[in-house]
């Protein structure tokens, strides 16, 4: 609790040290207000939410700025502290750098670039105070269907990708690598690391849309997630080499041994 002192003159900066109890001296007391120090950015942009659509229509967030987080990936969960295994999919705003920061945040000047058009998470969140935050933070997110004009070519091949290159399947192949039909388990997951590399390209290509939303349209590729399986993909020309990452990363739910 902050002291209140009174006094009928000006305290000089001794006498007020002298008035302050050594209890409260030094004290850090709770904060109340943001000082800018970026933390919250640079822990990654925020998830989006159906409040968020009107700035996603009219105020300059593109699509090339987003990227979706899809259903039995693995992340960490900012709120509860700890990795997570999605139950449902996400849409984000991209982060650069080491510690993915949000792509919106300005380091030199330590402020949000499109501050007056923010999404809902960044409005609510006070990190001396994550109540609010917590009371939104899994209600009412949005999903590419929200966001994708249904019953074009884009919907459908969006839909048929999920099919064939869910974490599921993936899942799936890797535990089968332990057993004796590794070797079969291994082609098909290079199978389906291949269509999913080779997919992006071929649709910004064929669809005319830059190569930059295809994170957006199909979630982050399977050569980057992998790793949260404990593996690896090392390209040889236009072939790919899983391997097991030999160093433990926090959260990973399967180390592959072979």
């Amino acid at each position: 609790m902050q002291t209140v002192m009174k006094s009928s003159k000006l305290d000089s900066p001794t006498t007020q040290s002298e008035n302050i109890p050594d209890n409260h001296r030094n004290q850090k007391l709770p904060r109340t207000h943001c000082i800018r120090c970026g933390a919250c950015c640079i822990k990654g942009g925020p998830a989006l939410h159906l409040e968020d659509i009107g700035i996603l229509k009219t105020k300059g967030i593109k699509r090339s700025d987003l990227y979706t987080i899809r259903k039995g990936e693995t992340v960490h969960n900012n709120v509860a502290g700890k990795p997570s295994i999605l139950s449902e999919e996400i849409i984000k705003i991209k982060g650069t750098g080491e510690d993915y920061s949000c792509i919106f945040y300005g380091p030199d000047e330590k402020g949000c670039r499109i501050y007056a058009n923010r999404p809902i998470e960044c409005r609510v969140l006070k990190c001396w105070d994550t109540k609010d935050l917590e009371a939104i933070f899994e209600k009412n997110r949005l999903c590419r269907k929200q966001l994708i004009t249904p019953d074009t070519s884009l919907a459908h091949i969006i839909s048929a990708h999920e099919q064939r290159c869910s974490y599921l399947t993936l899942e799936t192949l890797i535990n089968k690598m332990r057993e004796p039909e590794a070797e079969d388990a291994v082609e098909k997951a290079l199978e389906l690391l291949h269509f999913d590399h080779n997919l992006r390209p071929l649709v910004a290509q064929r669809l005319e849309l830059p190569i930059e939303e295809m994170d957006f349209f199909f979630g982050r590729p399977f050569t980057t997630t992998i790793k949260m399986f404990g593996l690896q993909v090392k390209q040889d020309g236009d072939a790919f080499l899983l391997t097991p990452i030999e160093q433990k990363i926090g959260g990973l739910r399967y180390l592959a041994t072979n």
